[in-house]
């Protein structure tokens, strides 16, 4: 398995991208997810944006997973921040491989002059909420915020 700071078309990303759309597609949230197109579009401003990158894991030639990270100069001080989104490996490829994901974010993160790196784990895309927050904390993360959603 290869990591990479992704260079391709997003379109390549479009298998993980819909495996990822059919877990969430099952929330209790009441939102859908049912726009495969417009995820890659929010994938491709990560990938291509001035302030973030999106690295992707590679089994081969062929893309099993990726984590996006948004820079952002922290509102409390001097500190360079970088916040995790999309971060998703599909379920066979799952384990070791989304521990290295994971370090070589922080890594990159460290390159960008971050100084703190944010992991989300949500309810949303898989019933793994406990299992991923469980996962953060052996990785060394400390528990930050909590949020709560409501239907207006």
């Amino acid at each position: 398995m290869d990591i990479k700071i992704f260079t391709d078309k997003v379109e390549t990303l479009r298998p993980i991208a819909e495996s990822w759309q059919q877990e969430a597609n099952n929330n209790e949230f009441g939102l859908l997810a049912d726009n495969v197109n417009k995820y890659l579009a929010e994938l491709h401003l990560v990938a291509y944006g001035s302030d973030s990158d999106l690295l992707v894991l590679y089994d081969g030639d062929n893309p099993v997973g990726y984590i996006g990270l948004r820079y952002f100069d922290s509102p409390l001080g001097a500190n360079r921040i970088a916040n995790e989104h999309y971060f998703y490996v599909i379920p066979e490829k799952r384990g070791m491989s989304s521990i290295r994901l994971l370090k070589t974010a922080k890594t990159l993160a460290g390159m960008r002059g971050c100084s703190h790196i944010i992991m989300n784990a949500s309810n949303l895309a898989s019933d793994m909420h406990e299992k991923v927050c469980g996962f953060y904390e052996k990785m060394g993360m400390k528990l930050f915020e909590t949020s709560y959603i409501s239907e207006v």
